[in-house]
């Protein structure tokens, strides 16, 4: 297995289920810090890039969960890989500003700022989301916001005409040895992947534990990470990540993708989670679970040649029970391609960052103000991510009001069977579907609100 290590190439014999972080560990690169060892807390970030034509396009990952598999063929940047002689802009403004204490953290801001930076698609998004997936005890976050602010400026100036990294390597934010990477890449040979083994999906759970993963089988290696459409469905593969869906723009065509699923996770997460292993995992409260149930979609099931196509409300048979026979695999996923109004709302300890307590999502038309085609899921309610049947059917080809969607939150209450634990009482949790269901017809259907 070979990939570019900083400024190297590396070849290593090593498993393809080792942790990135532990690897580098071996190699003696102490840059990236062990914190949670979760992808919680941002301090192992580095910069994995990808070869895309001619261009080399980067993303910030938390090596602590990423598989060296996953990195086969690909430029791994370490803060390492970043220093120049002295300190780059990004490094400089933290230390003017203040944004950095004991120290630990800093280099996961700064790889992921740079990450922020080396991708012109991020353009408009708020600089804040860069290190949405970074946490700091020392400074306060002011400080490190301040820094990238003014770092920020300084991107704004260059001339990119030439290319964002040759623009980036000439204002010293980056080492000359970047513009030479585009040349290597297309010159290492990826090993085919393996046919048996375990699947691995995006690997943000699996990873979780500290062991090896022996032979993992990377589904997005098979070409199940691409999200297309033709005239009647939109299909997501059950690789593609979540970052990817919530982008795309056959998604967001039909619904406002982009805002809902801002609240899964972090983005060095969303960038490498996938919707297949979202539900595969079957967690009661996944929310990319949850977001499709209400989206009515179908699943691809295939073994050996053989396919089967069935609704994802009923692949789910009971606690991580799914209908799932033994050498299948989930492929992809396909939603009408209609527009439909829908709602996401999810309610958890952290906004972005946590598991969900209740989740809900609900998808809807309407005629002449009469509800057609009404879904409605939640999670953290069941055993199982919930379709909620009764409440969706009753609200079928029901007129708009206060007085109609009480009563669907009523019939909602008698489908769930909440359990107490760490995120909520069973009181709470039934408290809180109800709340969520008036918070969808609200967002869809503002003038409820002084009814409600």
């Amino acid at each position: 297995m070979k990939f570019i290590l900083n400024r190297k190439i590396v070849e290593t014999s090593e498993s393809p289920g080792v942790h990135t972080l532990d690897f580098l560990r071996k190699l003696g690169l102490t840059g990236p810090k062990e914190g949670c060892h979760e992808g919680d807390c941002g301090a192992c970030m580095v910069l994995v890039g990808n070869l895309q034509g001619d261009e080399v396009k980067y993303k910030a990952m938390n090596s602590c969960i990423l598989p060296l598999g996953k990195i086969e063929g690909k430029h791994v940047v370490t803060i390492e890989g970043i220093n120049i002689e002295g300190l780059n802009p990004v490094q400089q403004a933290l230390c003017d500003e203040g944004g950095v204490q004991c120290g630990y953290c800093t280099p996961g801001f700064v790889i992921a700022l740079m990450s922020y930076f080396m991708n012109e698609g991020l353009k408009d998004t708020p600089i804040i989301t860069a290190i949405e997936g970074n946490i700091c005890r020392c400074t306060g976050y002011n400080s490190i916001l301040r820094a990238a602010e003014i770092a920020s400026k300084k991107i704004s100036a260059l001339n990119v005409s030439q290319g964002r990294i040759n623009a980036m390597i000439e204002a010293k934010f980056l080492p000359n040895y970047f513009s030479e990477i585009s040349e290597k890449l297309k010159k290492i040979e990826v090993q085919p992947q393996l046919k048996k083994g375990t699947l691995v999906a995006g690997g943000t759970d699996l990873f979780i534990n500290r062991q090896t993963v022996e032979d993992p089988v990377f589904l997005s290696k098979l070409g199940f990470d691409k999200i297309w459409s033709d005239d009647d469905y939109v299909y997501v593969g059950a690789a593609a990540d979540i970052e990817s869906i919530r982008i795309s723009t056959e998604l967001n065509t039909l619904f406002d993708t982009a805002k809902h699923l801002s609240r899964v996770s972090t983005l060095p997460i969303r960038q490498q989670a996938t919707i297949g292993g979202n539900v595969v995992n079957a967690s009661p409260i996944g929310d990319l679970t949850i977001y499709f149930l209400a989206l009515d979609a179908d699943i691809i099931l295939k073994s050996n040649g053989n396919s089967r196509i069935m609704k994802l409300k009923d692949f789910f048979k009971g606690y991580k029970i799914l209908d799932l026979e033994d050498g299948e695999i989930l492929e992809w996923f396909r939603i009408k391609k209609e527009k439909k109004m829908l709602s996401f709302e999810k309610v958890a300890k952290r906004m972005y960052m946590d598991i969900a307590s209740v989740n809900s999502a609900l998808s809807i038309k309407i005629e002449d103000n009469i509800i057609k085609e009404p879904h409605l899921s939640g999670g953290g309610l069941a055993p199982i991510p919930l379709y909620l049947a009764k409440a969706s059917e009753y609200l079928q080809n029901k007129e708009i009001s206060p007085e109609v969607v009480k009563e669907a939150a009523r019939i909602a209450d008698t489908e769930v069977s909440p359990i107490d634990d760490v995120r909520g009482s069973a009181k709470y949790k039934r408290l809180l579907l109800r709340q969520l269901i008036y918070a969808h017809f609200v967002e869809l259907f503002p003038e409820l609100e002084v009814s409600l």
